[in-house]
């Protein structure tokens, strides 16, 4: 099952999906937080950071979209958390922030997803996709049955739950 939160940019999609995450022992995967204006990895099931944009280049690895700068290594990194949490049979969610341009340019978590949409099983994939990229990002991955969502589908206390009746409508109204 694959879930698509999105939003317009900066309408706090990250943020809304952490706290539905963060007192819940069933969730696994990446959020990219913004933390004193430069984004972290999140490790969602060890409730755990680690530095992830820069403010400029300074190795080779690193990575750039736009006017952002990221640790090239930090994609390896979490990966490897998403290819633990994907394995974990105690984990009913994998969360993965974001999937934006640099995806769609064969960057970033593109050959994660490439390599694992199809091996989601019972687990619920959500992804975090901005908007104006959705159709783009659900073509290139050829996503076709899929519920999209906005944030307010989760709710800030974290005792939402995915039902399956929801899941199973196509988008909600």
């Amino acid at each position: 099952m694959i879930l698509i939160l999105t939003g317009p940019t900066r309408s706090h999609k990250t943020s809304a999906l952490f706290e539905w995450a963060k007192k819940r022992d069933d969730c696994g995967g990446v959020l990219t937080p913004d933390r004193k204006t430069l984004r972290m990895l999140y490790n969602v099931k060890e409730k755990k950071s680690m530095p992830f944009q820069k403010p400029e280049m300074d190795a080779p690895s690193d990575v750039t979209i736009g006017r952002f700068v990221f640790d090239g290594e930090g994609f390896k990194k979490a990966s490897l958390w998403l290819n633990e949490h994907l394995a974990d049979p105690k984990l009913k969610y994998i969360l993965l922030d974001e999937i934006g341009a640099l995806e769609l340019e064969g960057g970033g978590f593109d050959q994660w997803l490439r390599s694992s949409i199809a091996t989601v099983g019972d687990k619920t994939l959500i992804l975090v996709v901005r908007r104006n990229l959705l159709d783009d990002v659900m073509q290139r991955y050829e996503l076709q049955e899929v519920s999209i969502v906005e944030k307010d589908y989760f709710l800030p206390d974290g005792t939402e739950h995915l039902s399956d009746d929801m899941m199973n409508e196509g988008d909600p109204e």
